[in-house]
């Protein structure tokens, strides 16, 4: 091993795994292979001068629970993962670029899973087939039934407000 990896593990409590430690990690992570195409939930921002998703937050829809509402989704809000990606570069002293906007004037949306199996798109009218095709390479939403909602939440400029009501 290096001399600074050497010097690490004596200033702090690294070890080196055991074979069998080792064999048991590998082990656990070759069993997630199956899974890596699995229909996924979650949100995401569409950068248009890059043409690319970015701020993507997904896991497994497999690996989630209905809701009370009949729906499966991520928990995390995209103003509450926007607001923290502002904190984080401030803190660091670093330009927090494009997170001094507000998070509703980025092109963004959130998918769901209805009890039938469908999958659901939530977005704005800003949605087209170029950037349905990314959502559903990035979702893994190829072999599953999708339907695409615009509401007017997810257009540009909208959010949730102070003065919403239920």
């Amino acid at each position: 091993m290096g001399k600074l990896f050497e010097e690490a593990r004596q200033e702090s409590c690294l070890k080196e795994m055991s074979e069998e430690e080792r064999r048991n990690v590998m082990k656990s992570m070759s069993d997630n292979f199956e899974f890596q195409d699995d229909p996924k939930v979650g949100i995401f921002w569409y950068d248009p001068a890059n043409d690319e998703l970015f701020g993507v937050s997904t896991v497994n829809a497999g690996d989630l629970q209905f809701n009370r509402n009949g729906l499966k989704t991520i928990s995390t809000l995209h103003k509450s993962w926007w607001q923290k990606q502002r904190n984080r570069a401030l803190a660091q002293k670093k330009d927090p670029g494009i997170f001094t906007k507000d998070y509703t004037h980025i092109p963004r949306g959130r998918i769901f899973q209805k009890k039938d199996g469908v999958f659901q798109l939530m977005c704005g009218s800003w949605m087209n087939d170029r950037i349905e095709d990314l959502v559903k390479d990035e979702f893994d939403l190829r072999k599953v039934p999708l339907e695409i909602t615009i509401d007017v939440h997810w257009e540009i400029g909208h959010g949730w407000s102070e003065d919403y009501q239920t």
